[in-house]
């Protein structure tokens, strides 16, 4: 009974293992010749700050996207390359501040979504004051040559 039950079992993970195989092939092959999309996330990040953070501080924002990961992806722990956005810079008025960072993406156009990372810290004069971050926010991809607003609001 064991023995039909580990030959069941290898004959399973053998099956596995030339799918995953078969996958990647056929990605590799798929990649070189997959149009690719451009578009631009603009994301605005609405930071509500505490009355601890004086007013005149300075609030830094990144984002970065990543594609949505394709099913071989999951399967294979591998990841679609990322995008970095820039800093954005703003200033903080009445325990508030708006942030506006560019992020322009170039994914395969079988892509339909992304996910959203960010990091937003505060800075005074004496140093950092408080950070935030939040990872893989489900964002919808941007129509090709489109820039799509992201309106993000944030509290520290």
């Amino acid at each position: 009974m064991k023995t039909l039950r580990s030959s069941r079992i290898l004959a399973l993970l053998l099956l596995a293992s030339a799918a995953i195989f078969g996958a990647n092939a056929a990605n590799q092959n798929s990649g070189a010749t997959q149009p690719v999309a451009q578009g631009t996330y603009a994301v605005s990040f609405h930071v509500n700050t505490p009355t601890t953070v004086p007013d005149g501080a300075t609030i830094a924002c990144k984002a970065s996207i990543v594609a949505a990961p394709t099913l071989f992806e999951r399967l294979t722990g591998r990841q679609a390359p990322t995008v970095q956005s820039n800093t954005g810079i703003a200033q903080v008025a009445n325990s508030s501040a708006t942030c506006t960072v560019d992020a322009p993406v170039a994914f395969r156009a079988d892509r339909r979504a992304a996910a959203l990372s960010y990091q937003i810290k505060a800075y005074t004069t004496a140093g950092p004051v408080f950070a935030r971050t939040q990872q893989n926010i489900a964002v919808a991809y941007p129509q090709p040559g489109v820039t799509a607003k992201l309106p993000l609001d944030v509290n520290f």
